[in-house]
């Protein structure tokens, strides 16, 4: 029934405060439900954190989940919808068949679809419209506003068939991720577990507009909603704010939920403490006090927190950086799962990365996403089929060579290279640009000295 903030800078405890709260109540009422809501990439690092702390070392009636895993875990007790959900290759082959039936209508994107990457970003722009539930009039109100720009205007009329042909191929078929939360809206009524039930929204800057529309029936069936907001308490947490400030944001989140609510409590302010993330690192608590602030601040005292070095090239900035992390760990007491090397150009560091850290013996872990086009045995595999049906096509014999995935012994795998190879050799030497092609039954032919 009830909506209460909690709100502080960076670092000061919020989280810590929250989850401390929960433990205590949640041993005070056994029978009672506690739901802690994060992002989904957040929740087993929560779960550890709260077993960490709870003084039982377990938790038994507190749940830590996502969004998502919030509506199975509603699905499984009052059911659900029947459909399948359709996953991110999934929208992609859909896309793909949508964009084959529709391409004379499509203006502009007809001719764009083919290019690389370019069905990812539809695909993307799609899923947002779902995640922000736009509908069709408010496409048409997009374009109404566009007249004046023709190429805008063309491409929204191309996403508006694009995205109206797709949600009715979906329709009682298949559902999107993004469709799970308004399956989730139907069923939270019947739920009897969430009844009276206490949640903890913690690690959003914001809501979409399907998730508000959760929150708002969570505050009908809940006995008390928390949410943790990123912002110095000396703000003013209820002023409209501008675009441009540093908190336009959070003050944008909380106006968002308050207007859910009429039953609002008092927001619980944090001042950095003695257990805050900066308590032993003033210079850094400094920064995060001033940093983006429209005042001057200046630290006088010394400090060894922050430091800046400037390095000729990435590879020396990597370096550095290694030489760094081993001087800690060998002489701070740091270990290096402690330890994060952040930056703002991944596709350019990583590869550095795992040279330098390989070379210093340093364990480390990327945190990229890697095509599955770039797996060695995929390209086999798709080699494979594609020699098949071109009829043994020398481009494609030389990509299942390059592969390597063949189980073959050290010296028949030499003897397969230096066949294609030669058959490569030969291919370039005769002239013949696309390859050769065996369309003759291979025999075996045994010849007498």
């Amino acid at each position: 029934m009830s909506l209460q903030f909690i709100i502080g800078s960076s670092g000061a405890g919020k989280s810590y405060f929250a989850y401390e709260r929960v433990i205590r109540e949640s041993m005070e009422h056994p029978e009672r439900n506690y739901y802690i809501i994060v992002p989904e990439q957040f929740t087993m690092q929560t779960q550890k954190t709260l077993v960490e702390m709870h003084p039982g070392k377990g938790i038994l009636n507190i749940d830590i989940l996502s969004f998502e895993r919030l509506a199975y875990r509603v699905f499984e007790e009052t059911g659900g919808d029947n459909r399948k959900v359709l996953e991110d290759t999934g929208k992609s082959m859909v896309l793909q068949k949508m964009v084959q039936q529709h391409r004379k209508e499509l203006a502009y994107l007809g001719s764009q679809m083919n290019k690389p990457g370019y069905l990812d970003e539809v695909k993307s722009l799609v899923s947002e419209f779902m995640q922000y539930d736009i509908r069709e009039d408010n496409l048409a109100e997009m374009k109404e506003k566009a007249k004046d720009q023709p190429l805008l205007e063309m491409k929204l009329k191309d996403v508006g068939i694009l995205y109206q042909s797709f949600r009715e191929f979906l329709k009682g078929h298949y559902m999107t991720g993004e469709e799970v939360m308004d399956v989730l809206l139907k069923q939270l009524p019947f739920s009897e577990k969430l009844k009276g039930a206490e949640f903890l929204f913690d690690g959003f800057t914001g809501f979409t507009p399907i998730q508000v529309n959760v929150l708002r029936e969570l505050l009908v069936i809940a006995d008390r909603i928390s949410v943790t907001v990123t912002m110095d308490e000396r703000e003013d947490a209820f002023s409209p704010g501008k675009p441009y400030q540093l908190f336009f944001m959070s003050k944008q989140m909380i106006r968002t939920l308050a207007g859910l609510s009429r039953d609002l409590e008092d927001p619980v302010y944090l001042k950095p403490s003695g257990q805050s993330r900066f308590a032993q690192a003033p210079a850094l608590q400094f920064l995060e006090k001033n940093i983006f602030r429209y005042r001057k601040g200046v630290y006088a005292e010394e400090q060894q927190e922050i430091k800046i070095f400037t390095a000729p090239s990435p590879l020396e900035e990597m370096r550095e950086a290694a030489r760094r992390m081993s001087e800690l760990v060998r002489t701070c007491g740091y270990r290096y799962g402690e330890i994060a090397v952040i930056t703002g150009n991944l596709e350019e560091y990583a590869r550095l990365a795992a040279q330098v850290f390989e070379e210093a013996d340093i364990p480390y872990f990327i945190d990229e996403k890697h095509s599955i086009m770039m797996n060695p045995f995929v390209e086999y595999l798709r080699a494979a089929m594609e020699m098949a049906v071109q009829d043994f096509l020398m481009r494609v014999f030389s990509v299942i060579s390059d592969a390597g995935c063949q189980k073959l012994p050290e010296n028949r795998l030499i003897s397969w290279r230096i066949t294609c190879w030669r058959w490569e050799s030969g291919d370039i030497r005769n002239g013949l640009k696309n390859g050769f092609v065996y369309t003759e039954e291979w025999k075996r032919r045994r010849y007498r000295n």
